[in-house]
């Protein structure tokens, strides 16, 4: 059984700072949590490899060979990931990429992870640092109010914390 909003802020509340009620809601109100991903659209994330100043370099990688006998496994991970970007990238009016599917949001972070792990392994090959993996995952991640994603229909008052025995 889901817990109810009230018991949410009861569970929540000995965790805020010290000071008044009316101080304390408006801790809560401020706060916020991870949301529902969205899907992204493929110009967005050709864009946003783009304005990294990445995106030449992972279309040349794309066109490099794979390593003779699978020698080189991290980078023919990359390869394979960043051959299937550009081809997503290439489809003309494709679909958005389904970044609320967690299907699809795994598939992405694993491609993603790949071929970051072979500019660690080989700084300078793909331009896809950590910080672009977790630029490029943060397209489709959003955030929302505390109160929101705990069943309230808006922020937090005095009477909800009153009317739970919260002061």
């Amino acid at each position: 059984m889901a817990s109810s909003p009230g018991y949410a802020l009861a569970q929540l509340w000995p965790s805020l700072t010290a000071g008044t009620t009316a101080a304390k809601v408006a801790q809560v109100n401020a706060m916020t949590v991870a949301g529902p991903n969205v899907d992204v659209g493929i110009p967005q994330v050709a864009g946003y490899l783009l304005l990294q100043g990445i995106y030449p370099t992972v279309q040349t990688f794309a066109t490099s060979n794979y390593s003779t006998n699978g020698s080189d496994p991290v980078h023919d991970r990359a390869l394979t990931a960043l051959k299937t970007f550009v081809a997503w990238i290439s489809i003309p009016n494709a679909p958005p990429v389904h970044f609320s599917d967690p299907t699809v949001y795994a598939l992405i972070t694993a491609f993603a992870g790949a071929v970051a792990a072979q500019e660690t392994a080989t700084p300078g090959s793909t331009g896809f640092t950590q910080a672009v993996h977790d630029g490029l995952l943060a397209l489709g991640q959003t955030t929302q109010p505390w109160w929101q994603a705990n069943g309230f229909f808006a922020p937090v008052t005095l009477a909800d914390a009153i009317n739970n025995g919260l002061s």
